[in-house]
């Protein structure tokens, strides 16, 4: 009785097919065939087969047209008569009992599909384990089956190689299990589907196999410098419509929205330039038949979900580029929730200063109630400073909370116990983050923070130590250098360029969100006149208070405070969900519009700042 069948396609694998073959033959399970399937190679791979057939009895030597992997394994699957089926490709080779484990534990287990590991060659020094579980102790391996419901995540998790499985002949012919006919990527709509239609899936948590990451014109990577990656668009469909003819997809919907997002995005950072515009193109219009909702969105990892929003939020892909060339200067990231909430529940410092300074250092910002369920890890990162602020108040419109405090959540009201002050006042909209705490400390110093963004615990000092040594300048922790055409106009906002750092100077324009620190008197007085900048530029207090700077004739240092802005809500981020923010109102000329407004009613602003640049 034949045990299991060892089925081999071969393309020009000349340098690596013997060890291949010998790891085979010379199995300690002796009880096998091996189908070998030529996949019209033109070097000199058939005549080591043919040699190999010579010698050994168990080989069936198959040739073909260069038709790809996946006919060849089908044909394999075809003519083969063992109880499990291996899939070995070309270039890789066994450890000498491979064989004869995975039998016996399939056996012991009557699995349908057996696990097992394998380890990546890439030259002498550089090897990485392919591991599907961690080991448990309290398992029993030889008695220990599954289906998929014991772990979703290995049905669409990346791992989509059938070389590190066996699989039962009969569970692949019962259930007509093929592979498709693509050139490449054949294995994964392969992997999905079995994984899901066995029964009994059972796990080896050795290494067994080793796949060889040195050959260069493999089956699947002689395809890879051409345009043929866009097959893996063909194969999202096909899984999917597996997924809904089988009633699977409601079970896995976020898995397989994962499992779209992580394919499309890693096919896209690996085709070659020329053919990344169609690829992008694709994916876009992919991307946007999804017709996902935000909720699915918040289960997904923030660096798919900022990827798949980005491609929405980029109609082509010059725009796409141009997006990732600017926010390579400030790099975001996103905050576990989950891991930092427990952190929180168990805080008991106290984040502010106890002690009597001669001035205070406060730090203001405000919010309303959408920001209210998020805001608390952004007091917390506050109240975590090295240097100790006098205060952090939240400033907060009573017409928006009309029971005050009883209308916001216990996780921001128990921080109040380690430092938060929380204040009323009117509706100014975002202008509530400075002007209150203006009026109430004017001869202290003012930070400003904003409440989506978790900062560095080392963020307050930097602002500080920047100030001692420019005491009478603004502080930003991120600005946009004002630029002007050859005929002195201010060109648009849009083309004004993020820095990070820079000489003190009016022509830097402070963008609030990373926090800002201003002296006592370092605005011009004017900067309370609400109904001006209720008039001038109500949606961009940003711009009012580099105006009334400007309009003291204080200049503005730009530090670098972060190495990536770390932001609370992703979501707000990257703007969906109905999130509100400002900088969404601010798109399409409505920053040109506030400046230009501003400008015009205090032309000395421009002479100020045209006679710096000269």
């Amino acid at each position: 009785m034949i045990k299991i069948s060892v089925i081999i396609p071969v393309y020009n694998v000349e340098q690596y097919l013997k060890k291949c073959l010998n790891s085979i033959i010379n199995q300690t399970l002796k009880d096998i065939e091996i189908i070998c399937i030529d996949d019209g190679s033109t070097d000199s791979s058939l005549k080591i087969l043919e040699e190999f057939k010579n010698k050994d009895e168990r080989i069936t030597l198959l040739t073909q047209n260069n038709e790809g992997a996946g006919v060849s394994r089908n044909k394999g699957i075809h003519l083969c008569q063992g109880e499990y089926i291996s899939f070995v490709d070309s270039d890789d080779w066994l450890e000498l009992d491979a064989l004869e484990k995975l039998y016996n534990n399939a056996i012991s287990n009557d699995a349908d599909i057996v696990l097992f590991n394998a380890i990546e060659c890439r030259n002498s020094d550089m090897t990485k384990n392919r591991i599907y579980l961690p080991i448990d102790s309290n398992i029993n391996y030889n008695n220990f089956a599954f289906s998929y419901h014991y772990n979703k995540r290995l049905v669409m998790n990346g791992k989509f190689t059938i070389w590190s499985k066996i699989y039962r002949n009969s569970f692949l012919k019962d259930n007509s299990l093929k592979f498709y006919n693509h050139k490449i990527f054949n294995d994964v709509q392969f992997h999905i589907e079995t994984m899901l239609k066995a029964k009994k899936i059972s796990y080896l948590p050795e290494i067994l196999y080793y796949y060889n990451k040195l050959n260069e014109n493999s089956l699947q990577t002689r395809n890879l410098t051409s345009n043929e990656r866009l097959i893996i668009f063909e194969i999202f469909k096909g899984v999917k419509r597996f997924l809904i003819n089988n009633h699977y997809f409601h079970t896995f919907k976020i898995n397989y929205l994962c499992f779209v997002i992580s394919q499309s995005k890693v096919n896209f950072e690996k085709t070659l330039p020329e053919f990344k515009e169609e690829y992008y193109n694709k994916m876009r219009i992919y991307f946007i038949n999804l017709n996902v909702v935000g909720e699915d969105l918040k289960q997904i990892s923030s660096e798919y979900y900022k990827f798949y929003i980005l491609v929405l939020n980029n109609k082509d892909y010059a725009a796409f580029e141009k997006f990732n060339l600017e926010s390579t200067k400030i790099r975001n990231d996103y905050i576990n929730k989950k891991e930092l909430g427990t952190c929180i529940d168990k805080f008991d410092d106290m984040g502010i200063n106890l002690d009597e300074r001669k001035q205070k250092i406060i730090i203001s910002l405000t919010s309303f109630p959408e920001r209210m369920e998020d805001v608390h890890f952004c007091i917390y990162s506050l109240l975590r400073q090295k240097l100790k602020p006098d205060k952090i108040i939240l400033w907060l419109a009573e017409s928006q909370f009309p029971n005050k405090e009883k209308d916001l959540p216990k996780n921001l009201l128990n921080l109040k116990r380690n430092g938060l002050t929380i204040e009323w006042c009117e509706d100014i909209k975002s202008y509530k983050k400075l002007i209150p705490a203006l009026k109430a400390f004017p001869n202290d110093y003012i930070i400003t923070s904003d409440d989506d963004i978790f900062y560095p615990e080392d963020w307050l000092e930097n602002l500080w130590k920047a100030h001692e040594e420019s005491p009478n300048h603004i502080i930003a922790s991120r600005c946009r250098r004002i630029k002007f055409d050859e005929e002195k106009t201010f060109e648009e906002y849009s083309n004004w360029s993020i820095i990070e750092e820079s000489n003190t100077s009016f022509l830097n324009f402070i963008t609030c969100g990373a926090g800002s620190l201003y002296p006592p008197n370092s605005l011009h007085s004017k900067v309370f006149d609400e109904e001006s900048f209720k008039k001038l530029c109500p949606q961009a207090d940003d711009i009012w208070f580099w105006a009334m700077a400007i309009l003291n004739r204080t200049k503005i240092k730009c530090i670098s405070t972060f190495n990536r802005l770390i932001y609370v809500n992703i979501a707000r981020d990257m703007g969906i969900l109905g999130s509100k923010r400002l900088w969404d109102k601010n798109q399409d000329g409505y920053n040109d519009i506030q400046f230009n407004n501003v400008i015009n009613e205090f032309p000395v602003i421009k002479e100020i700042i045209t006679n710096e640049e000269d």
